[in-house]
């Protein structure tokens, strides 16, 4: 929650800072996926979830997803293994090219074609819960 906060603070400071902190691994993970307009885009948010294929085949294992998630010491890492379920929108045990389009729809709140960082954010704490 602790995240959250400061980034929304940040946000609506008007200082014009950064969305997030350097030092964040959402907000690096973020930045590093979504390019220079801070948004994703289908591809970008793609490739966000692909990050997690450590043999390459273009598609996500639960194994890896949790070893990945936990690795990147992203929030709520004993939960895992539900987040994976969760985005698994097909039900074929893997993340891939058939479910990013679904998740992408998830998290695309007002429909414009990308996601924004309020986007990624407010999805991310429904689906993930807090991030303390």
């Amino acid at each position: 929650m602790q995240i959250l906060f400061i980034v929304v603070v940040a946000l609506c400071s008007g200082t014009g800072a950064q969305p997030f902190n350097a030092n964040d691994v959402l907000g690096r993970l973020f930045k590093l996926y979504a390019g220079d307009d801070n948004l994703f885009q289908q591809s970008e948010f793609s490739r966000f979830w692909l990050h997690f294929d450590l043999d390459f085949d273009g598609q996500v294992s639960k194994q890896e997803f949790d070893s990945g998630w936990k690795q990147e010491g992203l929030p709520g890492s004993q939960n895992a293994p539900t987040f994976f379920t969760e985005l698994d929108r097909v039900r074929d045990e893997v993340l891939n090219s058939q479910d990013f389009p679904h998740i992408f729809r998830l998290f695309d709140e007002n429909g414009d074609g990308s996601i924004s960082v309020l986007e990624m954010l407010y999805n991310g704490s429904a689906y993930f819960g807090d991030v303390d």
